[in-house]
């Protein structure tokens, strides 16, 4: 039976194997098993997968089905070739029977140690064969038991528990301490689901280099650039690496220097914005003065990522200070990409009036409220959203090369005006968050932010505020008159002095 999940005009979107037990309740999976299948699923008496989907939205549960049947379609195409002789459900099962005699899987050698068998669970399967006597080797006697049984009494004698992939993920971001909920695990885990979907839900050690190669061919006819493709490779490469030396298991390394066709070849090449179109950029968050443009403000002059100005929190803008300035931490709400993007960043130009403006109108302790998502559990940053707003909004402005600029190019204006001034490498990357070479970086502290406030200064462009002043710190002190001109209605309520 089909579910409708969505109407838009003439077109009705249904998905199949979803259903509710209760209006007001979660939805629910359901799909029967096939008859020449069912032998692999032991537990489920009725033919039918049934399992919650965790949601009560239909579009979000029609996602989730969708890949749990294309993942259940993988798999038995490799139970009917048989690339595979048992899945995940058989496994679970198999092992659940060894319980339910009291025994695990392995146990024979204690058993043969102490000269004891487990009398209960041997009647079992010689009941099962058909058997009189049942000596202790599987080859006598597996073909006669059911797939079940079989598998059970190999468990017992010592072979090794196929490791799926499934649980290879779930083990790996374990070991790792990796957050399934951060961006990073919920991406590795998009991937793995991704390939799961396509090949099946396998012991890692069975998958092939067809497979990766399959992979590659998969993400290309869905339209994904050559860079994505590579970065969902570096994704999955670990979990098999990792997983195979954990669980001692042969790493047939199907994913090491897997060719990607044309690789780089579409890569559109992302320019810096230019001092000009900076000060465009500037004077147009000042006219408009809204945490949106306060976000763009923030990135213009500190080289923060996007994410890393969204995820801003009140405790970490310290203002009442000689040189006022940003701590870069993670929180709650984001991880920082590197150990070296923790950093302080101080607070200049529009940067220190565009942080004045979003204290103002900071919430739940978050320096941009509109972009965190308060929703869940777990806090999610969207800077997506922010950036899909930004990249529309900034296209409305006269830059050049616009479809070659992002929020990211204000990073790498930042760099050129910083080689502008000739700051030293070493302080554009404490500036920027980028790890230094060499064993020294490893020693001290650090630069003081009254060191880096005096290489931000001089990157400041006065034009952007229609000031003659050297930096919007003397502004604060003494409103010039370029200032009052730029501004003659709001000067008021924008100019720097006037804000809390």
């Amino acid at each position: 039976m089909s579910v409708v999940v969505l109407e838009f005009g003439a077109l009705i979107i249904m998905a199949k194997y979803i259903f509710q037990k209760n209006a007001s309740g979660p939805w629910y999976f359901r799909r029967r098993i096939p008859d020449d299948l069912r032998k692999h699923y032991p537990a489920k008496k009725n033919g039918y997968l049934i399992f919650s989907l965790q949601t009560k939205d239909a579009s979000k549960a029609a996602q989730v089905a969708n890949r749990q049947s294309l993942e259940q379609d993988a798999l038995w195409a490799s139970l009917r070739d048989g690339s595979v002789s048992e899945g995940p459900e058989l496994v679970r099962a198999a092992n659940a029977l060894l319980g339910s005699f009291g025994i695990k899987a392995g146990q024979y050698a204690e058993y043969q140690k102490a000269k004891l068998e487990p009398e209960r669970f041997m009647e079992e399967l010689r009941y099962q064969a058909d058997a009189r006597e049942l000596v202790h080797n599987t080859v006598d006697w597996a073909d006669d038991l059911p797939p079940l049984h079989r598998l059970a009494a190999d468990l017992y004698y010592g072979k090794k528990e196929p490791f799926f992939l499934s649980a290879a993920i779930t083990e790996f971001q374990e070991l790792k301490g990796e957050d399934p909920s951060s961006k990073g695990g919920k991406l590795r885990r998009s991937v793995v689901s991704g390939f799961i979907a396509q090949f099946g839900d396998l012991p890692i050690d069975l998958y092939t280099r067809e497979s990766a190669n399959g992979f590659v061919k998969f993400l290309t006819d869905k339209g994904n650039k050559t860079a994505t493709i590579k970065r969902r490779l570096n994704s999955i490469r670990p979990v098999f690496s990792q997983m195979s030396r954990e669980r001692e298991l042969d790493d047939k390394k199907i994913f090491e220097a897997v060719n990607i066709p044309n690789e780089g070849e579409d890569q559109r090449e992302r320019l810096p914005f230019s001092a000009t179109e900076i000060g465009l950029i500037q004077k147009a968050c000042l006219e408009k003065d809204d945490d949106l443009r306060w976000l763009v403000g923030v990135l213009c002059d500190t080289g923060l990522r996007l994410a890393e100005a969204v995820g801003l929190k009140e405790e970490d803008v310290f203002l009442d200070v000689p040189d006022p300035y940003i701590s870069v931490r993670p929180n709650e709400a984001r991880r920082l990409k590197t150990k070296g993007s923790e950093r302080n960043v101080p607070l200049v130009g529009v940067s220190l009036w565009a942080i004045k403006r979003a204290k103002t109108k900071a919430s739940n302790g978050f320096m941009f409220p509109r972009y965190i998502d308060f929703s869940e559990e777990v806090l999610a940053n969207k800077s997506t959203h922010a950036s899909n707003a930004l990249a529309k909004w900034l296209r409305t402005l006269q830059i050049a090369d616009s479809k070659q600029k992002s929020c990211h190019s204000f990073r790498h204006s930042v760099q050129d005006r910083l080689r502008d001034v000739q700051t030293p490498e070493e302080l554009r990357n404490a500036i920027c968050g980028w790890t230094n070479k060499g064993i020294g970086e490893g020693y001290g502290k650090g630069y003081t932010v009254t060191v880096l406030a005096e290489h931000m200064k001089r990157i400041i462009i006065p034009e952007a505020v229609g000031c003659r002043a050297s930096n919007l710190q003397k502004c604060e002190r003494d409103p010039c008159r370029d200032q009052r001109r730029f501004y003659p209605r709001r000067s008021a309520s924008l100019h720097p002095s006037r804000l809390p």
